[in-house]
């Protein structure tokens, strides 16, 4: 599902502010599988996952997402690439605070142009799907940090994309709203979703099927 060869990754190339982010990195994910990118805050975890995650580009190497060569893709090209494929959980959940959880999950199918009443539909179904049915309505002010992310959870099943990138979904949780997310990523993993965990919790990172650590830029 994920290909990536001989990737580096500076910033500020050619200038004394040079920084190489990710050096000569190598990896695969394979559809289904539910892996772990572990590693220390500066390590290349972050620009592993944006670059995987289409938010940005490498300096040097390739990368493969589900057969198709992104790094010579325009940018109009990689945002629809990113839409079709990726849905993203972030540890600071990523609502709009002036949607509704019901108007945030609906989102991303907006941007595809799936209809009103199609998008509502799956909208609710997934809101039922992480037991927040009730709070359809409630704005994400009105919803605790677990209930926030479960909504984002909920953008990506409506979502429906083949690959669940989870950068540090219980970070800013509680053990027990962690726990939580971390069984409904691994329910959507049972599912046939590739979900791949940015994480710097070696607990968490335990649960995945396999552990990739980072450190330095480079997987060790």
């Amino acid at each position: 599902m994920i290909k990536i060869r001989n990737l580096t990754k500076i910033y500020s190339p050619c200038t004394e502010h040079e920084v190489t982010a990710l050096d000569n990195v190598s990896l695969e994910v394979k559809k289904g599988e539910f892996a772990a990118v572990v590693g220390a805050s500066g390590s290349g975890k972050t620009t592993l996952m944006n670059i995987i995650g289409c938010l940005d580009t490498q300096t040097e190497g390739e990368y493969f997402l589900d057969g198709t060569d992104v790094s010579a893709l325009s940018s109009a090209k990689l945002s629809r690439v990113r839409g079709e494929k990726i849905s993203f959980i972030f540890q600071g959940f990523n609502l709009i605070p002036t949607l509704t959880a019901e108007e945030n999950v609906e989102l991303p199918l907006i941007y595809r142009g799936v209809p009103a009443e199609k998008r509502r539909e799956a909208a609710r179904l997934s809101l039922e799907a992480v037991g927040l049915s009730m709070r359809a309505d409630h704005l994400p002010s009105e919803l605790s940090g677990g209930q926030q992310q479960r909504v984002a959870i909920a953008r990506a099943l409506a979502a429906n994309a083949p690959i669940i990138l989870a950068d540090e979904p219980c970070g800013s949780l509680d053990s027990r709203s962690g726990g939580m997310i971390m069984e409904m990523l691994h329910s959507l993993n049972r599912e046939g979703r590739t979900v791949v965990l940015i994480t710097h919790d070696n607990g968490a990172a335990l649960t995945a099927h396999r552990q990739i650590r980072i450190s330095d830029g480079r997987i060790i």
